[in-house]
């Protein structure tokens, strides 16, 4: 179809994932080097004749990278293979030394999974084509500039050979936000498994596949015929490294494509690289078809067996069933759930304070105050999980009555995150022992006393009078007494 015709039609957006995963291996994936940088590391230091691919050096397979691809595929609900093999993928360029990649070609260690996301509400089911192990290239460092406007470009191999597994959707998506909820998820689910560190650099690297067809073309469980995909041109795009940067790459894409068929001009099938910086896609170069690649069989390796690990490797409950057990089990509320099983680490957490008290009570002081103070400080829940105990005995403190929920979250929550202090330390120090009755009754009698003009407020209906009496007697008890007892103490002798 001609551009001039395809402008005149209703466009509708197509895309399709390649979703490159670093695995949580403590060594490369074909040679002993390790995968974890040195402080201050030097370039090419952190390597050796296989991963530089020298002449005569032979690769072994890690066994940690298959067991990892094994449970990323379990989780996926896809088929494992009975027998997988290595090839060789041919192109030169600056940043493989061997001037080819050591991949899985026509038979991947997994294959034909789903993975279900929920977008505004709705819920799909997104086709995983494939998921195969690999090598990692190095990286390119441009210098003086993005890779379109560099004075020079360097290659550090620091990066080459570690072990990678590529995800390969379906061509399911419909939309930039659909791609983000997508990886946000598999996200979740990879740190679930434990095979994935999303803190850790370039972890998850992201190329989209994008093509718009006429909206006429798609039926109405959002399926394409692979006729109008294969007349569709698409363009590929590199460089994105995170969920939220592949939609704005992916808005960016579909909206220069609608721009270049409305002024009448066809859509190139080509590699664009994403600029984050900048905010912008730029050509890099022609797209490359299969046959390009020139694969064929790595002869170093030989064809591997897998399917009977299936069973034996075991994987963890995973983020879905875990939100629901909990619902059920707890009888928490579904937004208080989906907070709770965010990372494997944070439903842990919660469990285990959960074991000693009220759930409800449990729930509350994890989710809502503990994750919210830790996101104001733009810190995580494994910088204090070695503090469990402190923080089960700050949730002790209110439990039994011994400080107000309210000094609880803005005195002993926050000095216990910000000084490091145990919760005891602070109520000591701060004196925030729960004021007794007989307390509380004199810092009553003393606000009524002192402000009769509030007094002849309440007395007058003005609603407004009982709170500001409790706050008085608030700031005389420094907080320690219970605003629910100050209240009902205030009413009865206000009514006498």
């Amino acid at each position: 179809m001609t551009a001039q015709a395809l402008e005149q039609r209703e466009l509708a957006v197509v895309i399709g994932l390649e979703v490159h995963v670093q695995l949580e291996t403590a060594t490369k994936i074909f040679c002993s080097c390790s995968t974890e940088p040195a402080e201050d590391e030097e370039p090419n230091t952190r390597v050796c004749p296989v991963c530089l691919g020298l002449p005569g050096a032979l690769p072994v397979l890690n066994e940690a990278a298959v067991e990892s691809a094994v449970k990323i595929g379990k989780a996926l609900n896809a088929d494992i293979a009975e027998d997988t093999r290595f090839h060789r993928k041919n192109y030169y360029y600056p940043d493989l030394p061997k001037n080819f990649q050591i991949t899985q070609y026509d038979a991947p260690i997994c294959a034909d999974g789903t993975l279900e996301v929920s977008v505004e509400g709705t819920r799909r089911d997104i086709g995983i084509t494939r998921a195969h192990l690999e090598e990692d290239p190095g990286s390119l460092q441009h210098k003086g500039g993005s890779i379109d406007t560099a004075d020079y470009t360097l290659v550090n191999y620091n990066r080459a050979g570690t072990p990678l597994v590529e995800i390969v959707t379906e061509p399911d998506f419909r939309s930039p936000q659909e791609t983000r909820a997508f990886l946000a998820k598999l996200e979740e689910v990879l740190e679930y498994l434990g095979v994935f560190d999303a803190t850790r650099d370039g972890s998850l690297r992201i190329d989209a596949n994008i093509s718009l067809v006429p909206a006429d073309e798609v039926d109405g469980d959002g399926t394409i015929s692979g006729e109008a995909l294969e007349a569709a041109n698409r363009t590929e795009v590199k460089n994105i490294s995170s969920h939220k940067g592949a939609e704005k790459a992916l808005a960016y894409e579909v909206t220069r494509q609608k721009n270049a068929i409305q002024r009448g001009r066809a859509v190139e099938q080509e590699t664009r690289h994403w600029d984050e910086s900048r905010g912008i896609t730029v050509s890099m170069r022609s797209k490359e078809e299969e046959k390009d690649y020139r694969y064929f069989r790595e002869a170093d390796l030989p064809p591997l067996q897998v399917a009977h690990w299936k069973e034996e490797i075991p994987i963890p409950e995973l983020p879905d069933a875990r939100r629901e057990r909990f619902h059920t089990e707890y009888g928490i509320d579904e937004e208080s759930a989906s907070k709770l099983t965010s990372t494997k680490e944070v439903a842990d957490f919660f469990e285990d304070v959960a074991a000693e008290f009220d759930a409800d009570l449990a729930a509350t002081w994890v989710a809502d105050n503990l994750l919210g103070e830790l996101n104001y400080r733009d810190m995580q829940i494994t910088d204090v999980s070695d503090r469990l105990d402190e923080f089960t005995r700050l949730v002790e403190l209110v439990a039994a009555d011994e400080v107000t929920t309210k000094n609880a979250e803005e005195i002993v929550l926050r000095e216990m995150l910000d000084e490091g202090k145990d919760p005891d330390t602070i109520v000591e120090e701060e004196g925030l022992g729960k004021a007794d009755d007989d307390e509380i009754g004199g810092f009553v009698q003393e606000a009524i006393d002192e402000n009769p003009d509030a007094v002849s407020d309440y007395h007058d209906g003005e609603g407004g009078a009982l709170n500001f009496l409790v706050g008085q007697v608030m700031q005389k008890s420094q907080g320690s007494a219970d605003p629910g007892t100050v209240n009902q103490l205030l009413r009865e002798r206000l009514d006498e």
